[in-house]
């Protein structure tokens, strides 16, 4: 029987470290792929890869995945899509992190924030209609809006951008903002009325009139019809169906201002898109 002498002991020992490693390495990789949601929700400004991890994952992906940004979060009660092509892509200089992932073909992210609530948007429209037409919200008016919509502060503040007559609804529309412009985007509201009133606020409205009363820059834009969106110029486009409302960076392919239709363009998709102006640098379409 050979013995090792001094020097190769300690060559066995160095090695042995780096062996370790490698052990260590090949059981990593041995463990089965964690698997991301493809539908989530959050309640920050940014989309992290850690927010599209199953409870369960190991602590360490967590940790490493709390620190990568996927995209901005989508606005409050809206939802975005992420492909997987573009998840992908943001991992693209993490090959060991992908390994450990599976990825779905879509992934959808809804931010949830605080829902609309009824009082608020009635105190927005009586605030409206008392500066407007020194008039009063009926009590017998019904408020109708889409109920998914939320904000990204607790009590924010709404106010009303413009007024028309919806004459297929036969009811008078409001377009309401967030005071604060980073806490929600603009939306409808309905208010329905009871017959014999319902004439009565017809003729207080001509098609297409409307404006917030408040007198602020945007305001002023609205009332001179000047351009809210410019060609050629990024713009929000808030896609609304029945279960969903998704905002999409687009290109405008042509000016436009409030209430008007124009083209815009999804320069990922290339997909063309009629959308309506409401607000600078807001359109509007239903899926």
């Amino acid at each position: 029987m050979k013995y090792l002498g001094l020097g190769a002991s300690w060559m066995l020992l160095a090695l042995f470290p780096v062996t370790m490693c490698v052990a260590i390495e090949r059981v990593n990789m041995n463990q089965p792929a964690v698997q991301l949601r493809d539908m989530v929700q959050v309640n920050g400004k940014q989309v992290w890869l850690s927010d599209l991890l199953p409870a369960d994952a190991p602590l360490a992906l967590q940790k490493t995945g709390a620190a990568i940004a996927l995209c901005q979060s989508p606005q409050p009660g809206s939802a975005r899509v992420l492909e997987a092509e573009q998840i992908t892509g943001k991992l693209s200089a993490r090959p060991e992190l992908l390994r450990r992932l599976t990825i779905p073909w879509r992934v959808t992210v809804r931010y949830a924030g605080w829902p609309i609530g009824e009082d608020s948007v009635r105190v927005a429209v009586s605030r409206f209609l008392r500066a407007r037409w020194k008039a009063s919200l009926p009590d017998a008016a019904q408020l109708k809006w889409p109920e998914m919509l939320a904000v990204t502060e607790k009590d924010s503040a709404l106010q009303v951008m413009a007024a028309n007559w919806d004459n297929r609804q036969q009811a008078m529309q409001l377009r309401l903002r967030c005071s604060h412009r980073t806490s929600c985007g603009s939306f409808l509201v309905h208010i329905v009325l009871p017959a014999p009133l319902t004439e009565e606020w017809h003729t207080r409205l001509e098609p297409g009139s409307g404006l917030n009363s408040s007198g602020d820059g945007d305001s002023a834009l609205m009332a001179s019809g000047a351009a809210l969106a410019e060609k050629g110029k990024p713009a929000t486009l808030i896609l609304d169906s029945s279960d969903m409302r998704i905002s999409v960076r687009v290109i405008c392919l042509q000016a436009g201002a409030l209430n008007q239709e124009i083209r815009v363009l999804d320069a990922r998709t290339r997909h063309v898109f009629h959308a309506e102006v409401v607000g600078a640098g807001m359109l509007h379409a239903a899926l």
